[in-house]
């Protein structure tokens, strides 16, 4: 049952979505499956969700504080139920079939014991693998797809947490991102291959009773298809910190630079490309010639995809930002853009959103010069 609150949120929510539409001209089609046209090169980007935002963890001042936050991270993280959420995310990426997916947020999640005694955390053991959890629900439904590159962004290692009142433990995670790319498509039609991946120099710190670093990073693949060439990139940029996130699109556009290759750019920017005011790195991208697919198909439409609760259990929607993009670079057009996983029908059995986030996939041609 919704208390108070949460009716009146949600009833504010839908009357902006409605005023929005009426004022801006929503097009129900933008959230429709992609058709097939005269380009049938599918991509898509799609945050997982790790489960978390680490805020408890970030704001802790004081051991006892950090034990908590700990606790209360991984408590979160088992609410939202990841393996559930990966098959419903799965249905979502083979509605879309697409040839290279970039993926955001596959953690892996370990736990153990923790002897408050000794101060010390005992083996731990992996509780959660978002990237094979995913991987085996594409293969269960059958999906053919293989990692063509991933990366690790940051990694914590086992960290004493307490679950209150009195369960204490060992938490560690590692944060990946990756591309996966389709395997049942003949070898005429789609290739792939130089993959690469690295973290961004600029990253940002927070400060508990230890140091903690966050670094994001990017991966890539050169592909062919119907023998035309071009390079795909994702990655997933700073959320909290503007002027890191900046800094990182600015060494993002320099490692594109590097290619001759028409280039499309599938991510989770944390720019906001809207509503109003439009962040910075996105008006970067812009302004260095960058093209934004929702934008060539749906000019008028907002495009949210970001982001539901935490805990992805609200029952209306509350995407309110269009963060994850797929820009172009060079000969590509757009022929289609659609959003996945925005509608209550995309839900788990037990309510869940299949991520806080919409993944956007985009139908395109690689054209000649």
């Amino acid at each position: 049952m919704m208390s108070v609150s949460q009716v009146t949120r949600a009833g504010l929510l839908l009357c902006w979505s409605v005023l929005f539409c009426i004022a801006y001209g929503c097009r129900p089609a933008a959230t429709q499956p992609l058709s097939h046209g005269l380009g049938d090169l599918r991509v898509m980007t799609y945050n997982a969700d790790e489960g978390t935002e680490f805020l408890e963890v970030a704001g802790a001042q004081t051991v006892s504080e950090l034990l908590i936050a700990v606790g209360k991270t991984i408590t979160q993280v088992r609410a939202t139920d990841p393996p559930r959420r990966m098959e419903a995310l799965a249905k979502q990426i083979l509605a879309a079939q697409p040839a290279l997916m970039s993926l955001q947020e596959l953690d892996q999640w370990s736990t153990g014991p923790f002897d408050p005694v000794t101060g010390k955390c005992g083996k731990v053991t992996l509780e959660f693998d978002l990237l094979q959890e995913l991987l085996g629900a594409l293969a269960a439904q059958g999906g053919h797809y293989r990692v063509a590159v991933q990366v690790q962004q940051f990694a914590f290692p086992p960290t004493p947490g307490l679950i209150l009142p009195d369960t204490f433990l060992c938490v560690a995670v590692v944060n990946r991102n990756a591309i996966l790319a389709r395997t049942d498509l003949r070898a005429s039609k789609f290739q792939w291959g130089n993959p690469q991946s690295a973290q961004f120099k600029s990253y940002v710190s927070f400060t508990t009773p230890i140091e903690v670093s966050v670094p994001n990073a990017w991966v890539s693949v050169d592909a062919t298809w119907n023998g035309k060439a071009f390079r795909f990139i994702g990655t997933h940029l700073q959320a909290n910190d503007v002027d890191v996130r900046e800094q990182q699109g600015v060494e993002l556009r320099a490692i594109v630079a590097t290619t001759a290759l028409p280039v499309i750019v599938a991510m989770d920017a944390n720019a906001q490309a809207w509503p109003t005011p439009l962040d910075a790195t996105y008006l970067d991208f812009i302004a260095a010639g960058y093209r934004d697919a929702w934008l060539e198909i749906f000019p008028s439409a907002p495009g949210f995809t970001c982001c539901q609760a935490p805990l992805v259990n609200n029952v209306v929607s509350e995407l309110s930002q269009r963060i994850d993009l797929i820009l172009t670079l060079g000969p590509v057009e757009v022929q289609n853009i659609a959003l996945f996983g925005a509608d209550a029908a995309s839900k788990t059995a037990d309510g869940l959103w299949p991520s806080d986030h919409a993944g956007v996939a985009a139908q395109v041609v690689i054209k000649k010069e």
